[in-house]
């Protein structure tokens, strides 16, 4: 058997804490590695240890394998575990560990070689004979793709071999169609994989995304611990997980499971694993691919069989067998997982920077945080916009989705803009509550989402910022007289103005002694109530309602998470506007925090509307910024490879 006593998380963010958690509770002295953006961040104050990767780049710090292997050793490690992401299915840092006597936790660096490869990975199984999709992977020309095209029969799926996450994808539904979409996927396959090959697959309009969770050890057990849903996904990215899928009765999951074992077997697969699979309308399954690492929604699976996948991922990395228990463990109960992203879903779900100035994780049974952020905690443009993930157990799926939603109503991530109310949106829609959803659910049903906003919620939310403002006033050392609202006329309203998605509104407020209001809104007044506000949680009484909120502010902007109806940011308007905030006329301005990627145009060029002038770069999103009209480019105001906020003026044009 192999010792494990110190453990090196070659990651980040919330990954990097829920592996900290189990070593922990494994009497397992963690070291964490991470980037100057990283310095502050929660799971660098989680671990044992921790050492500096200079740099912030992912290029320079957390793919930097050198540098993280040099840390192994100065730490005195005996192992590393890389998460997910990264370099978790990097076959040759997996081989550098091994060669250099380091424990890799995951599978051997020959496995994750074979199945890097989609090409591959699928000759090995109709080697196993599990169902593959029909499909072509031979001479890369457009001509011959098209012939086996015309095989295989439309629509197709163009995909880049040696990567995934949508990179080098393209659907393909005629003919006329193919040429042009062989060379621009060939291109980004190129470009973001340093592999321009390519695989032709039929495809499915109308399907499901099954994976089975695999693991294997040295002893020669393999076994499948039941299968995750994974249909609901934008931009081929997952945002809610469960498990067991509504698409899969107990014959069909003994199938899946069965070939996703025989697979597991048949290349001697060690440590843990998914198969992921298609499932069609007619209930039959076509393998995808292996990914040989711990997957982001492995909580689900621990939640239904009750077995910790990295205590068990551990485990076989020092040699042991998969424990009995284990091996005869049953599904029970239903989970679900929600992640959250830093990424605006009303802007075609641009990434989101800031800081987190409020963080509330709802408490109730069978109600799991596996967060990677804190209150203070600041969100930048350089990794993936995911946060945090919630994660919900119950007897039944309508249990599972009931609580999920008072979870996500009930936990706050006030300061930046997230995908949470997206996501109470889509566990309340009819196809995803009756199981129908198939991968298409987004685009289907939620092509131009935005947020409904009751009114007497936005009225409570200006209420209770009015309040908020007003007990900061009064707590204040500077209270006088001129602070505290009294005027020379009883009668006299105050005023406090607020914006709320792009609609202006003027609060007047007078304070009756004690705790006691009456506030306009409109044509409409109600008596109000204060009752306490401490730490940014507010309570109050409202036309007979009481409740509590959770408020915080930045210098423009007041939060407020009113629970059961959604999250309000509130845009502050001084009396007096600043000039130099005023809108630059003619310019562009970025539309999320980002890096620049290229300057497509310089001053005095002339260009058409449509044409590119700036490419950016946001947490692994990349967007072009395009001329809206015909005109002249003035002034350019950024460079390549600098960092800009949101709403940055990047160039101005004139007509």
């Amino acid at each position: 058997m192999r010792t494990i006593n110190k453990i090196l998380v070659a990651n980040r963010g919330e990954i990097a804490v829920r592996v900290m958690r189990t070593c922990r509770e494994m009497g397992i002295t963690t070291v964490a590695v991470f980037s100057e953006a990283d310095a502050d961040a929660l799971f660098v104050k989680h671990a044992d240890e921790a050492y500096l990767l200079e740099g912030v780049q992912a290029a320079d710090t957390y793919l930097n394998q050198d540098k993280i292997l040099g840390l192994v050793k100065k730490s005195g490690a005996d192992a590393i575990h890389p998460g997910y992401g990264f370099l978790s299915e990097n076959a040759g840092f997996a081989k550098k560990c091994e060669d250099e006597g380091i424990i890799f936790i995951g599978p051997k660096s020959e496995v994750i070689g074979e199945m890097g490869s989609k090409v591959n990975a699928k000759k090995l199984a109709v080697k196993a004979k599990v169902p593959v999709i029909p499909g072509f992977d031979g001479k890369q020309d457009a001509a011959t793709f098209e012939k086996e095209a015309d095989k295989i029969g439309y629509p197709v799926l163009l995909k880049a071999s040696a990567g995934g996450g949508g990179k080098g994808m393209r659907i393909v539904n005629n003919k006329k169609e193919l040429k042009d979409a062989f060379e621009s996927a060939r291109n980004e396959a190129e470009k973001s994989f340093g592999d321009g090959k390519l695989l032709l697959e039929k495809y499915f309009p109308s399907a499901k995304h099954i994976e089975i969770q695999i693991f294997g050890d040295e002893h020669g057990n393999y076994i499948h611990l039941f299968e995750r849903e994974c249909s609901v996904q934008r931009r081929y990215q997952k945002i809610i997980e469960e498990s067991p899928s509504p698409s899969v009765d107990s014959v069909l999951r003994k199938k899946m499971g069965g070939a996703a074992t025989s697979l597991a077997q048949s290349i001697s697969y060690t440590n843990a694993g998914t198969v992921e699979f298609i499932l069609d309308k007619d209930k039959n399954f076509y393998f995808l691919e292996v990914n040989t690492r711990l997957q982001v929604e492995h909580p689900v699976t621990e939640e239904v069989t009750g077995t910790d996948l990295v205590k068990l991922q551990i485990e076989i990395a020092r040699g042991h067998q998969i424990r009995q228990e284990v091996l005869d463990t049953k599904q029970c109960g239903h989970a679900i997982e929600c992640r959250i992203y830093a990424e605006d879903p009303e802007n075609n779900f641009f990434p989101s920077t800031g800081t987190l100035l409020g963080y509330e994780e709802a408490w109730m049974w069978d109600l799991r945080h596996d967060s990677g952020v804190e209150q203070g905690s600041k969100i930048d443009v350089h990794y993936d916009p995911m946060i945090s993930k919630i994660v919900s157990k119950g007897e039944n799926r309508e249990e599972a989705i009931q609580k999920m939603i008072y979870g996500l109503y009930n936990s706050a991530f006030l300061g930046l803009t997230t995908n949470k109310e997206f996501l109470v949106d889509i566990l309340r829609h009819e196809a995803f509550v009756d199981g129908s959803f198939d991968t298409k659910f987004i685009e289907t049903y939620f092509p131009n989402w935005k947020k409904e906003y009751k009114e007497e919620a936005i009225y409570q939310s200006l209420i209770v910022a009015t309040l908020f403002k007003w007990s900061q006033r009064k707590a204040s050392s500077a209270y006088s007289t001129v602070l505290n609202g009294w005027r020379n006329s009883f009668y006299a309203f105050q005023q406090q103005d607020f914006s709320f998605r792009g609609e202006n509104y003027k609060v007047e407020y007078k304070h009756l002694g004690d705790t006691n209001f009456v506030v306009k809104i409109g044509d409409r007044e109600v008596d109000v109530a204060f009752i306490s506000s401490e730490s940014g949680v507010l309570e109050c009484v409202i036309d007979g309602h009481r409740k509590t909120y959770l408020v915080c502010e930045s210098d423009k902007e007041v939060f407020i998470l009113n629970s059961g109806q959604g999250t309000f940011p509130l845009t502050k308007i001084p009396r007096f506007i600043d000039p130099s905030e005023a809108a630059l006329e003619g310019g562009y301005a970025a539309p999320m925090p980002g890096e620049i990627l290229k300057v497509l145009v310089k001053a005095g060029d002339k260009v058409k509307s449509g044409d590119r002038l700036i490419t950016m770069n946001s947490m692994k999103m990349e967007t072009s910024i395009e001329a809206h009209s015909d005109g002249e480019i003035e002034e350019v105001m950024v460079e390549e490879k600098s960092f800009v906020e949101a709403d940055t003026i990047l160039l101005k044009m004139k007509a």
